[in-house]
């Protein structure tokens, strides 16, 4: 994609979002958009550029529930909306049955792990890792939850069924770059569709939305929540580190990590940076082969600038302990606490 001046008009930067949300329009005209670290070349509107094409017009969401189970404490509904001309996706939503008539709402992004046929089960409670039943857990909170299959995994595997599980995720990726598109462009636009949809359900306060997820999921925190400021409040589980050490350590990751020319424009430490001063948290684990403590260090340092520039210094948090890539209950336990103090779930 041949890359556009920094200076851009309000319609050029309407074009490059995408979506053309008001909400995340005036994020481009906000102090935020222009309060960068020093030595920071990254703003909204490069990463996007970085990300590549994105569909040149949006649909109506179009929903349609599917199914509607009561687990007791919290409703489930299997719903499909439209995220792009002619491709609908299929999520779960969970409602707490208790509560105020609105309330905040968590888009929760499963994991990779090679785990093709999972995807949002995991996270809705309906796969046998426990450690992934986020979306439900945060729904018997108070949250109203959303959890969608990304492209590639469990109900969007290869519609041809020509091509199974990591076979077609390269095909998918290398494809997209061939475009001027990414792999990564389409899971954040697809997240934000999510968001789209939140803001139409009548138990959701839209002021009051966050994010979550955990290895994948963590990554598409990282990126969402830098791209649309309706994102209040984010927790990324073992989502990042940087791209010198996954370099160094000749660390091979999920296709959509890796944004054409990212390291030429400060890494995912810049990339947190455009999430200040909103609250973000950084859970990992600090044995994790994929990625090197030290990298996820490095690359909350470089954020930390664009966070203490905005007064916000509080607002990034890390949380570490010993162990491999994983979700661990104390890591959960922690990223709740963290969602609850921004977005605060009321009785």
């Amino acid at each position: 994609m041949r890359t556009k001046p920094m200076s851009v008009t309000r319609r050029e930067s309407l074009r490059l979002l995408g979506s053309g949300l008001a909400a995340t329009a005036v994020s481009l005209q906000d102090p935020l958009h222009h309060s960068l670290p020093p030595g920071n070349v990254l703003d909204r509107v490069r990463l996007l550029q970085l990300l590549g094409a994105v569909p040149a017009s949006v649909p109506p969401l179009a929903p349609e529930r599917v199914e509607r189970v009561d687990l007791g404490d919290v409703v489930r509904e299997k719903v499909t909306y439209a995220v792009e001309p002619g491709e609908c996706v299929p999520a779960f939503v969970l409602l707490p049955k208790s509560g105020p008539p609105r309330h905040p709402a968590i888009l929760c992004h499963h994991q990779h792990g090679g785990e093709f046929h999972v995807g949002k089960d995991g996270p809705a409670g309906l796969g046998s890792d426990a450690n992934q039943h986020y979306a439900l857990e945060l729904a018997r909170r108070g949250y109203v939850t959303i959890v969608f299959d990304a492209l590639c995994f469990h109900e969007r595997q290869d519609a041809a069924g020509k091509l199974k599980g990591a076979d077609y995720e390269r095909y998918e990726a290398m494809y997209r770059i061939t475009e001027g598109k990414s792999l990564q462009a389409k899971y954040v636009w697809d997240a934000r569709r999510a968001l789209d949809y939140l803001e139409t359900r009548p138990e959701v306060d839209a002021s009051r939305l966050g994010m979550i997820g955990h290895s994948l999921g963590g990554q598409e925190t990282l990126f969402t929540a830098a791209i649309d400021t309706r994102i209040r409040a984010a927790a990324s589980s073992c989502g990042f580190g940087s791209l010198r050490t996954l370099k160094r350590d000749r660390i091979n990751h999920n296709y959509a990590l890796f944004v054409p020319a990212l390291a030429n424009n400060g890494d995912y430490g810049a990339v947190l940076g455009l999430v200040a001063p909103r609250p973000f948290l950084v859970a990992a684990r600090s044995d994790d082969p994929i990625f090197p403590k030290d990298g996820i260090e490095e690359t909350v340092a470089a954020a930390r600038r664009a966070y203490v520039a905005a007064g916000a210094a509080d607002r990034l948090a890390t949380f570490f302990e010993p162990g491999a890539h994983a979700f661990s209950p104390m890591m959960r336990t922690t990223a709740y606490a963290w969602l609850d103090r921004w977005l605060a779930p009321t009785e």
